[in-house]
């Protein structure tokens, strides 16, 4: 037997839902609409933006005492772009780094924190 998509008679607040949706149908409508282009452009932000991780053990150490060297040599770390396929909360990373990596969001971190990621399975391919 179907369901029927009457309301029943001692249904008072199915009822007094019907008539506020009929009576502020185009306010309703107009407030869709604003939350779509909001939504958009907040999609759109999270599409554009690459957020930049970086462990504490690799951040660039205080400076020493001087010293006199005659030709220095930076070394970088590689950096790997990627999005993750899930959300992680509070995914710990070697001593003292706790990172939280959301679905879809494009991150910028370094090669050996995204080899780890992705022999998890968490890297979006």
């Amino acid at each position: 037997m179907p369901a029927r998509n009457v309301a029943r008679p001692g249904d008072l607040t199915g009822r007094n839902k019907a008539a506020l949706a009929k009576e502020h149908a185009e306010e309703i409508k107009a407030r869709e609409n604003e939350i779509a282009l909001i939504n958009a452009q907040a999609a759109a932000e999270r599409d554009d933006t690459v957020h930049e991780v970086v462990p504490k053990d690799m951040r660039p150490a205080p400076a020493p005492a001087a010293i006199e060297v005659s030709d220095a040599v930076e070394v970088e770390t590689p950096m790997r772009e990627f999005r993750v396929n899930t959300s992680l909360e509070n995914m710990t990373f070697g001593h003292g780094n706790h990172f939280d990596f959301e679905e879809g969001v494009r991150y910028k971190a370094p090669k050996a924190l995204y080899d780890h990621l992705d022999s998890l399975g968490y890297i979006w391919h």
